[in-house]
C-alpha cells in the first residue's frame, strides 16, 4: 500500500495564484484551493490537511483561526503580514503572497523542511519541531534566566540547528544574562529599534552569538528610555525574523504584565511557568491563567525545592490544571558547579541534569 499523501489547503480569493496552482508542483503533498471561507469546517474534516495557508484578505476571521487552532493535526499559517489588527492566535505569519510565485517559493521550503521531518535521529541528532518557548514566573529569584540558559546549552548537542534566545528583562544597565555570560554590551536590542525598517538585515546584526556553541542571544536595551520606545508591534517583527533563521526560539520574559510580556506569550508555541513551591501564591498563578491562549502547550518547573517543600507540590497540583514538567531541588552551596565549555566558563548554575526530563515534557 503506498504512503498517504498530505495535503496542504490555500484559502484564498486571488484568482493569479488560483489558475496557477497547476504549475505548483510538491514531493510531499498535494495541494487543494478553498475560495468561500464559510467552507473550511467542512474541508478541515473531510480532507484533514497538515497545513492550511489563509489570506487575511478574508477580513476578520477570528473565529474560524480559533478553531483551526484548536486542530492538534494542522497547522495555520497567515499571509500578508501588515494587516494585524484581528490579533488572531495560534498563527504563523509567512509574509506577502501576492502572486504565485511567492506561493511556490513557501510551498517548497515547507516541501523541503518535511522531507527531513520523518527523521528521528541521525548522528546523534534528533530533529525536533520550531518552538517558541517562553518562561515567565510570577516572583523573583527563582531562577528562571538560569533554567532559560541550561535549556538551550542542554538542546545545542541534540538538534540540528540553531538556538536563539530572546532576553526580555528590560532594565537601565546591562541585564543578568549579559552579565552572567559576560556578553559585550552591543549588539541589542538598541539597534533594531532604530532601524527596524531594514528589517532582516537590522535582525541579524542585531544578534550576540556564542559561537561554536550554536546559540545566539538578543539581548534588552542598556536604557529605559530605549526599552519604552519598544512596542508590539516591533515584537511580532522580530518573532517573524527569528522564525526563519532559528529552529528553537526561547523567550526569558520578566515579572510584569505589561503589553510586552503578554504579547510574547501570546505568540509562544509553549509557555513555561518557573515557581518556587510557596503554596501562598497558588492563588496568584490561578488568577494569572487567564491571560494565557487556550490552545497553548503550558507547564510548571519548581525551581530550588527545599527537603522540607515537597508535599507544598501536590497542593499545586490540586489546585491548577497546568501539569508540572520537572521539579529541581536546591542545591546546597558546597555541591554548586556554573556551566563551562570549552575557554568558556559562565555564572550560570549548571542545571543539566534536570534539562533530558523538561525536554522531554516540552517536546
Amino acid at each position: 500500500m503506498s504512503e498517504k499523501v498530505e495535503l496542504i489547503l490555500i484559502v484564498t480569493k486571488n484568482n493569479e495564484i488560483i489558475d496557477n496552482i497547476p504549475k505548483i508542483k510538491l514531493q510531499n503533498y498535494n495541494l487543494m484551493i478553498l475560495t468561500d471561507l464559510k467552507y473550511i469546517k467542512c474541508y478541515l474534516e473531510e480532507y484533514m490537511p497538515k497545513y492550511i495557508i489563509l489570506s487575511e484578505g478574508f477580513g476578520n476571521c477570528k473565529s474560524i483561526t480559533d478553531y483551526v487552532s484548536s486542530q492538534n493535526d494542522c497547522e495555520l499559517l497567515v499571509t500578508d503580514p501588515d494587516n494585524k489588527k484581528n490579533n488572531m492566535p495560534g498563527k504563523i505569519y509567512l509574509g506577502r503572497i501576492k502572486d504565485h510565485k511567492d506561493l511556490d517559493k513557501a510551498l517548497n521550503i515547507i516541501d523541503e523542511l518535511d522531507s527531513e521531518a520523518d527523521i528521528r535521529e541521525v548522528n546523534d541528532y534528533r530533529f525536533i519541531s520550531q518552538q517558541v518557548i517562553s518562561f515567565y514566573s510570577i516572583q523573583g529569584g527563582v531562577g528562571k534566566t538560569s533554567i532559560v540558559f541550561n535549556l538551550a546549552w542542554h538542546l545545542r548537542n541534540i538538534i540540528k540547528g540553531k538556538i536563539l534566545i530572546i532576553d526580555l528583562n528590560f532594565c537601565e544597565g546591562p541585564s543578568d544574562l549579559n552579565v552572567n555570560l559576560d556578553l559585550n554590551l552591543t549588539p541589542n536590542l538598541s539597534m533594531f529599534i532604530e532601524r527596524i525598517v531594514q528589517g532582516a538585515d537590522c535582525f541579524d546584526k542585531t544578534v550576540v552569538s556564542l559561537g561554536s556553541h550554536k546559540i545566539d542571544i538578543l539581548q534588552p536595551p542598556l536604557s529605559i528610555y530605549q526599552s519604552d520606545r519598544f512596542n508590539i508591534d516591533m515584537l511580532e517583527s522580530i518573532i517573524y525574523h527569528a522564525r526563519v533563521k532559528y529552529d528553537i526560539i526561547l523567550a526569558d520574559i520578566p515579572f510584569r504584565y505589561d503589553n510586552i510580556s503578554l504579547e510574547m506569550l501570546n505568540l509562544s508555541t509553549t509557555s513555561i511557568l518557573v515557581l518556587s513551591p510557596n503554596i501562598r501564591l497558588a492563588p496568584r498563578v490561578f488568577d494569572f491563567q487567564k491571560f494565557l491562549p487556550l490552545n497553548q502547550k503550558k507547564g510548571i518547573i519548581f525551581n530550588k525545592i527545599a527537603s522540607d517543600e515537597k508535599k507544598y507540590i501536590d497542593k499545586y497540583k490540586s489546585m491548577l490544571g497546568i501539569p508540572v514538567y520537572e521539579q529541581i531541588l536546591l542545591i546546597p552551596a558546597g555541591d554548586r558547579k556554573m556551566i563551562a565549555g570549552g575557554r568558556c566558563h559562565f555564572n550560570i548554575l549548571d542545571l543539566q541534569p534536570a534539562m533530558p526530563g523538561l525536554e522531554k515534557f516540552i517536546f
